[in-house]
């Protein structure tokens, strides 16, 4: 009997992939990831400008609580700074008591809270009745005469990624739906998305 054909199949102490297999893994890796990369892009967008709504819904409950709580009238405004009122509505909103109803945060008024957004994820639009740029909260937990709506338009352009955020005159907030089922949400009066 012959001893090498009795014992088993001598194996190389390494084992792994060819050169050509790991090529053909990696080119395949990419392809996948092209493929899956925009509809990944869409879905961080959508997520980014849903945060921003939650952000703003929370930053209105909050002047709206506080007015309430105050008894005084608490303004909601864009703020590029966290300081004072300016800048874009993208860039964040600042909330805080004005009891002399000058819209500004002067030295012994208190600033409720900074919600900072992140502005270089699109745009927001505030419409209202009277075109303010700016909202405000009674006492009674009302807007002052300013019910209307926020917008939001993502960078990319995408109306199916635009959302608005709509405001009663009692200051409760809704979020716009897709009632006709067409991708984009509409306003009060039943109008699509515009940016």
């Amino acid at each position: 009997m012959d001893v090498l054909s009795s014992s088993p199949a001598i194996k190389p102490p390494y084992s792994g992939l060819t050169l050509v297999e790991l090529l053909v893994a990696l080119t395949l890796s990419a392809i996948l990831l092209g493929l899956a990369a925009p509809g990944f892009g869409d879905l961080l967008q959508r997520h980014q400008g849903e945060v921003i709504r939650e952000q703003l819904a929370q930053a209105i409950e909050l002047a709206r609580v506080n007015a309430i709580r105050s008894a005084s009238l608490v303004t909601l405004c864009r703020s590029d700074d966290g300081l004072g009122c300016g800048g874009n509505w993208a860039d964040g909103v600042l909330v805080f008591v004005d009891e002399d109803n000058d819209r500004e945060v002067d030295s012994g008024k208190q600033a409720l809270r900074y919600f900072d957004f992140e502005a270089d994820q699109g745009r927001l639009y505030w419409r209202s009745f009277g075109n303010r740029q700016y909202l405000q909260m009674t006492p009674l937990g009302f807007t002052k005469n300013q019910n209307g709506t926020f917008t939001f338009c993502p960078d990319n352009g995408d109306l199916s990624l635009a959302w608005m955020l709509i405001l009663n005159r009692p200051g409760r907030a809704r979020i716009a739906v897709d009632s006709d089922g067409d991708g984009l949400v509409e306003d009060s009066r039943g109008r699509p998305a515009r940016c």
